[in-house]
């Protein structure tokens, strides 16, 4: 009896020795064909074009096709689920962002997924600040004037975004919410209409990403107030933080990170992140990358997923106190 149980013992161990083998090999010949990656959203937007640079890159890298599939609707939500539900095979993956990996499953109540529980995370790859920003009209010259004015006029100043649900409307709740103001919302089907109405003064303020709004910044048709992130950015080195300006801890930015079915193989999650390791370090690619706005992260899986579960809960206790809707 014991012969046969050490006999059946090192039969498993050889089979699983057989298989993580296996595996090896297989991450090691990975890509073996074209590689798929959804876009959740549409061509030309900043995600997109992360997208397409980086999957050029990939490509030269891999001797494989890497084809970018746009899947927009939903806020992101649609291409997002569909992703998840592919094989986790790493021939399908997710160049996602905070709208659909943070903010939309806590406005959509049947999202179709989760961030945390059906997605492998390998890069945070960059992040986009939000800018504080009035008309050059505005008597509104600081964040402080900003607080000022919303408390001598509760919910008389009006603030534009984007869109219901989207990272410019969510920065400002959260603006709201930190400094105990009132403001009126106004959503627009887009930053630009929400931009050509804020030039005009038929609305107060807005938070919008930052390559949309530092040309006009440049040009002296906005001006900007603050920026979201913990320093300050280098488009617009004299413009204060929010936390600088008066609201300290404050933080929020647009960020894109790549992520997988969840259940893909270890060894083939390590090949992809060394690829983009390797894609990022080139110094072309990082030039291009900066020059769209983009701040660059590049951290590792685990990392990864640890900010995913924590902007989640950040942007779902957001939309909670804010009772925000999409469209």
């Amino acid at each position: 009896m014991v012969g046969l149980t050490r006999r059946g013992t090192l039969q498993l161990v050889f089979l699983s020795m057989g298989g993580v083998g296996a595996s090896a090999a297989a991450a090691g010949d990975y890509p073996t064909r074209p590689v798929r990656m959804v876009v959740p959203f549409p061509a030309g937007q900043p995600v997109d074009l992360l997208a397409r640079a980086l999957g050029e890159r990939l490509a030269q890298l891999w001797s494989q096709q890497v084809i970018v599939d746009n899947r927009p609707g939903a806020g992101g939500a649609i291409g997002s689920a569909a992703a998840a539900k592919a094989d986790a095979d790493g021939y399908t993956l997710l160049l996602g962002s905070s709208g659909p990996l943070a903010i939309a499953p806590a406005l959509i109540a049947n999202a179709g997924y989760s961030p945390v529980d059906d997605f492998t995370p390998i890069m945070n790859i960059a992040a986009v600040a939000q800018v504080l920003v009035v008309s050059t009209a505005s008597p509104l010259r600081t964040l402080a004037d900003v607080i000022a004015a919303a408390r001598a006029r509760p919910g008389r100043l009006t603030y534009a975004s984007a869109g219901n649900g989207s990272t410019s409307h969510l920065t400002m709740e959260l603006l709201k919410q930190t400094a105990g103001i009132d403001l009126q919302h106004a959503p627009y089907r887009g930053s630009p209409p929400a931009q050509v109405d804020l030039i005009a003064g038929r609305v107060d303020l807005m938070f919008d990403a930052a390559p949309s709004v530092v040309p006009p910044v440049r040009e002296g048709r906005l001006r900007a107030l603050a920026v979201s992130t913990q320093s300050r950015i280098a488009e617009l080195p004299d413009v204060p933080t929010v936390a600088e300006a008066g609201l300290p801890g404050f933080e929020a930015v647009g960020w894109m990170g790549l992520v997988a079915p969840a259940g893909l193989d270890p060894a083939i999650r390590g090949r992809l992140h060394e690829g983009l390791r390797h894609v990022m370090s080139d110094a072309t690619v990082r030039e291009r990358l900066t020059g769209l706005g983009l701040m660059l992260i590049g951290s590792g899986p685990e990392e990864f997923g640890a900010f995913i579960r924590s902007e989640a809960e950040k942007w779902g206790r957001v939309v909670a106190v804010s009772g925000a809707k999409v469209d």
